[in-house]
Order: structure tokens, then sequence, then C-alpha cells
């Protein structure tokens, strides 16, 4: 089982990052709004949720979702995210979800019991790309990354949360 007492919280995250990547985070992190329905979903939670997130700086993709993951974690206290490298968690991650891919953000209930996980990027775009071109795949890619699909990385994540 993994140990949250070894996790870097999302301050934490970000300054390891900005020493190495500059403040690439830190710029996502303030351009991310939550949509108001996913706040009123998150501020009605009502136990204990643990978030592994296991993330590395020079990722363009953990760039997009981490901070959705601390904006979610500011609406409601019961939610707790945990930061881990991929680097050493590999073993783990594929035992776990069947992948080392990043972000990958796992949920536990207050027993520590798996809820659900999110890898990489929302379930629909992973979905949709196994049927497009490679031209396509970099388009939907880089829609993604500019914010296209911010709401489905919101569901995608409440999905996994309640």
């Amino acid at each position: 089982m993994l140990d949250f007492t070894k996790s870097l919280t999302f301050e934490e995250y970000l300054e390891k990052q900005q020493e190495k990547y500059g403040d690439v985070q830190n710029k996502a992190y303030e351009n991310t709004i939550l949509s108001d329905a996913t706040k009123s979903n998150i501020q009605n939670l009502k136990e204990t949720i643990h978030l592994a997130v296991f993330s590395e700086g020079f990722c363009p993709d953990c760039i997009v979702t981490l901070p959705f993951l601390q904006r979610l974690q500011e609406e409601n206290s019961n939610l707790r995210v945990h930061i881990f490298p991929r680097t050493g968690f590999e073993d783990f991650l594929n035992e776990a979800v069947g992948d080392s891919r990043i972000p990958t953000v796992i949920s536990f209930d207050s027993s520590m019991v798996p809820k659900g996980a999110y890898v990489e990027m929302p379930q629909e775009l992973s979905a949709k790309m196994l049927s497009l071109t490679m031209d396509e795949r970099k388009a939907l890619i880089s829609e993604y990354r500019t914010g296209k699909y911010n709401d489905l990385i919101e569901k995608n994540l409440l999905n996994i949360i309640l």
C-alpha cells in the first residue's frame, strides 16, 4: 500500500517542478476554473476521499490535470490529494491500473479501498483516438492540452471521486 506521508502536497509539487521547468504548472493552475456544477457536486462530498496522483513535471497532460485536482481539493477538505512521482512507482501503477502512463489518479475511500482511476486523459478522448489518423490524434491532443475538453476532465475526475 502507498505511504501517503511520503507524498507531496500540491504546493510542494509546484515548488519542486518550478525548480526544473519554470512556472508552467503555476500558470496552468491560475487558468483552471471549475464549473459551478462541479463545485456543487464536490462540496456535497461527506466522506474522506484520498487521491493518489502520479505525475512528472515534464508531462503536458499532468500540467493540464493537476490544477483540477487542487481546485477540487480547495472546494472540500474531505478530498485529500497526495502527489507522487511516476519514477519508482511504475510496478505499482502497472499492477493497480495496468499501465504506468501519467497522470494517473487513483481514488480511495476513507478505508483505503480503491474506488476508481483516471489514466492520462479523459476516457472519451482515449476511445476517440483509436479511430483517428496520426494527424487527427495530434490535433485532438493539442485541443485537449489547450482546454477544449476541460469539461471531460472534470467529469472523469468527479466520477472517480464520487
